[in-house]
């Protein structure tokens, strides 16, 4: 009788220490599923960053010549290698001159103007903290100054310049990051989307 007690409490000790490595396994699996590194994504040269922006939620960063990072997992969707804009004309579309446009995996859209030089192209899978590009003086930063245009936003089928160039402003994140704090846009971007649902749609009209 006592054997088999004995036997019987083994039995369920195995059962419980399974069962529980199983729930860590899928718990760890869920969390890992559901979060992202983010890294501050200048490098090289010290920069500054405003906390403001025209008309519309984006950041000016300034140090010429720092490297451009990827600030967290994606693939490049976008990259704009050829310096269109033209003073007389100054058209929306060639503003930011050389352009990447990242799709992160955290459904979050990144988007660097007014590089000097690009290190990726379209459909590249990118790390956090990976060389992307250089920051430089294209699009109309010609007659401002050496700087990188970063606009956070939410990721819509054709990139509408309005949505595009930002909609939520990235310097608090930028100060998360700078300090190695992984502070997520994904709430913002969702929170921008359940005020405004049809920005995409608008912006792909209005382009």
């Amino acid at each position: 009788m006592a054997r088999r007690l004995f036997v019987a409490v083994v039995l369920f000790s195995l059962g419980f220490s399974s069962l529980a490595s199983a729930t860590d396994i899928v718990s760890t699996a869920k969390d890992s599923n559901s979060r992202f590194t983010y890294v501050f994504p200048f490098s090289n040269v010290p920069v500054t960053y405003s906390r403001d922006h025209l008309n519309y939620p984006a950041t000016d960063v300034s140090g010429c010549y720092a490297h451009v990072l990827a600030p967290t997992s994606g693939v490049v969707f976008d990259v704009t290698k050829k310096d269109l804009w033209d003073e007389k004309l100054d058209l929306d579309g060639t503003r930011g001159g050389l352009t990447i446009t990242i799709h992160g995996d955290d459904n979050v859209r990144y988007y660097f103007a007014h590089l000097g030089r690009i290190k990726v192209k379209h459909g590249d899978v990118v790390a956090p903290g990976q060389w992307i590009g250089v920051m430089g003086s294209s699009g109309n930063a010609r007659i401002t100054k050496c700087h990188t245009h970063l606009g956070i936003s939410r990721i819509c089928p054709r990139d509408g310049t309005n949505v595009l160039q930002g909609e939520i402003w990235p310097w608090r994140f930028l100060d998360a990051w700078r300090k190695g704090i992984n502070k997520s846009p994904v709430k913002a971007k969702n929170r921008v989307i359940k005020e405004d649902p049809t920005a995409c749609e608008d912006s792909a009209r209005q382009d």
